[in-house]
């Protein structure tokens, strides 16, 4: 299931302000970088390059995972903030990977 429209970082100068300013936090395979806002609600951004698979159709299966987990954590209901996660290096294709990577940065950065 997707994140609610509200909920996702979608213009370039939001993204670019995010790295500008936010804070990182690194995991196996993913980073997170996170910037507190005014908005009242958090919103995500997922950057999953061709690197980490040429095919786009597991980038996007990427996505929607770690969406999913959002919504499964409950985090649309945490502290106003834009955070973009990024996807760094390839891995396998195992989703289950990707998921408890995910997690453990997330416990890491206090969201969880």
């Amino acid at each position: 299931m997707a994140l609610p429209t509200k909920n996702r970082l979608k213009n370039k100068k939001d993204f670019d302000a995010v790295f500008k300013k936010g804070k990182a936090l690194n995991g196996s395979f993913l980073f997170i970088k996170s910037l507190p806002s005014s908005l009242g609600y958090p919103r995500f951004g997922f950057i999953v390059s061709a690197k980490f698979a040429a095919k786009a159709v597991l980038r996007n299966k990427v996505r929607r995972l770690l969406a999913e987990v959002i919504l499964s954590e409950r985090l649309l209901n945490m502290p106003s903030c834009d955070t973009v996660v990024v996807v760094m290096k390839k891995i396998p294709a195992e989703t289950e990977v990707i998921r408890d990577d995910f997690i453990a940065v997330l416990r890491q950065a206090r969201f969880i």
